[in-house]
């Protein structure tokens, strides 16, 4: 062997060393084909293929590294899975994860230890990929509160969303959902593009327009947490994930829906540390907040709230069991789903899936000795039945039904069955309502109305009795309402928060007669409003004039 004078003896034990780990990682990667032959399974470098680290980071870097395995691609329903030992227990508990719980079809490589070392040096920094489980999406409290802090409205999380990466997408939107107080997230893919809205204090509100890519990204992602099959992309599918966000916990309820375009996905956010509101937090008015309390110190009978679905029926119940819990009573709930946790409180969930019903569920609560029981919803003849026959034998039964008014829950129960000769003495109180926005404090904006607005007003309030409202006041010159304008503390929305616009009747003797009698909605809504009802939209305007809502707001709940 020559020598080259000019080279030195440390630059020439460097090459030599080079060329030993050149053959070295070369011989690797021939044993590592050599196995792949033996085995009748393809070989592959990963050193040099350019991995998406999207589909690498759907197991985690522990799980990968303690089977040396690693996603390095996927194409429609197929997944590619690189494994140093593709017939050890780990490689197989991957590829069982692959198919049954992710729903794709895997196909197993052989690959080197060089290869699972480069593939796993490509994990992201990112905790949330890393170290959440399948059914956990983390978010560190700094990560979040930094993206809070520069978030001013839903104009600039449209631009933060449209200038991100597509893999930090699903991350931002839910710490900004949270932090705008939204209760549900809409993400709609478009033939071109994916529509992302927020509905917050009950109303839609736009907030971005991104790629298909970033829309996909997220679909895939969602379905993994909630555990819903990849593959199926023709039926709706329904799941759950839960999101932290430093201390906070949030239940995430996942639907998706398959579209003309793609599969629609609704998520909503539940907050796990939500408390039932006081009464007096609700909205009633002085009048009808008495009329509620005198009925809820009752000890049987029925208290029925009704409404559309998103009219607030499930907190003003919640409201009402954190006012008469108590540690003498014994009080069980059947929901579905679960959104207010009430210590003291015994709370069940429907499960549809393992046959527990609504029906089922409130025979098996009356036989734990209740005192009182709240019903989520009564959908069906059998539930409704059972829950007028307990608060007639001595139980106070709280429950909702869908109807416009709350005139119209006789009618409806009777025409579902309940005889009016069993539902007369079971019936204590009947309300409907509705959700109005509230003013934004910050921002909102005094205006004089004008005399066609007094008008319209005056000819609504038509009946109202003048210990409720004074039709005096509308003539007043001084009298000013308020109009939603929109800054940084409400998401330019010009309103923060929600209360209710309430219609509610004590059934006392003259209403039992109706009742027995078989009266129209008409009838019983006109005694009602004799005996010192206001109606939804009565109840809005007075709410208007106090300036804690608009005009906008109560013609918009008054018509649905």
């Amino acid at each position: 062997m020559v020598f080259d004078p000019v080279i030195s003896e440390s630059e020439r034990q460097q090459e030599l060393t080079a060329k030993l780990a050149t053959f070295s990682q070369g011989q690797e990667e021939r044993l590592a084909s050599v196995k792949a032959e033996q085995l009748g399974l393809p070989y592959i470098n990963l050193v040099v293929f350019p991995i998406d680290s999207d589909v690498l980071e759907r197991i985690s870097k522990q799980d990968a590294q303690a089977a040396q395995v690693a996603l390095f691609y996927k194409q429609g329903a197929d997944i590619r899975v690189g494994a140093v030992d593709p017939q050890s227990a780990g490689a197989q508990e991957v590829a069982k994860k692959v198919e049954q719980t992710m729903g794709y079809v895997p196909h197993m490589y052989v690959v080197s230890n060089r290869s699972i070392a480069a593939a796993l040096a490509r994990y992201r920094r990112d905790a949330a990929l890393d170290t959440a489980p399948q059914d956990e999406l983390k978010i560190g409290q700094k990560e979040a509160d930094a993206f809070a802090t520069e978030l001013k409205n839903l104009q600039d999380l449209g631009l933060r969303i449209t200038s991100m990466p597509p893999t930090e997408i699903l991350s931002a939107i839910v710490i900004s959902a949270v932090r705008l107080r939204a209760s549900d997230i809409h993400v709609e893919p478009k033939e071109k593009e994916a529509r992302l809205r927020f509905r917050i204090d009950g109303v839609l509100q736009d907030v971005a327009t991104f790629d298909r890519q970033g829309w996909a990204l997220i679909l895939s992602r969602v379905k993994v947490m909630a555990r819903l099959k990849l593959n199926v992309r023709d039926v709706p599918q329904d799941g759950s994930f839960v999101l932290r966000i430093g201390d906070e916990t949030y239940d995430m309820r996942l639907s998706t829906l398959p579209g003309g375009t793609g599969e629609n996905i609704v998520i909503r956010l539940l907050d796990r540390r939500a408390e039932a509101a006081e009464i007096a937090a609700l909205g009633m008015k002085p009048r009808d907040l008495d009329v509620v309390m005198r009925e809820l110190k009752r000890v049987n009978g029925m208290i029925l709230i009704t409404g559309p679905t998103g009219s607030g029926k499930t907190t003003t119940l919640a409201s009402f069991l954190r006012e008469v819990n108590n540690a003498e009573l014994k009080i069980i709930t059947l929901e579905d789903p679960i959104e207010y946790r009430i210590p003291g409180v015994e709370q069940t969930q429907v499960d549809a899936d393992a046959g527990y019903s609504f029906a089922i569920g409130l025979r098996s609560i009356l036989r734990q000795d209740p005192d009182m029981i709240m019903v989520g919803e009564m959908r069906d003849v059998e539930t409704a039945e059972t829950a007028v026959h307990a608060a007639l034998t001595g139980h106070l039964v709280f429950s909702t039904l869908h109807t416009n008014d709350a005139a119209g829950a006789i009618p409806r129960l009777v025409d579902m069955g309940i005889k009016p000769y069993v539902l007369a003495p079971s019936l204590n109180l009947v309300i409907a309502q509705r959700l109005v926005r509230v003013l934004c404090p910050s921002c909102a904006q005094e205006y004089e109305p004008d005399e066609t607005v007094r008008t319209r007003i005056i000819a609504a309030m038509k009946g109202v009795r003048e210990d409720i409202f004074n039709p005096n006041i509308l003539q007043d010159a001084s009298l000013r309402f308020a109009r939603a304008v929109g800054c940084g503390a409400c998401a330019n929305t010009g309103y923060r928060g929600r209360l209710g616009a309430f219609e509610i009747f004590p059934v006392q003797d003259t209403m039992k007669e109706l009742i027995l009698s078989g009266a129209s909605s008409q009838d019983i809504q006109r005694v009602a409003l004799e005996g010192g009802m206001t109606t939804i939209a009565q109840d809005g305007y007075l709410k208007v004039i106090d300036r804690k809502t608009t005009l906008e707001e109560v013609e918009r709940v008054s018509q649905e």
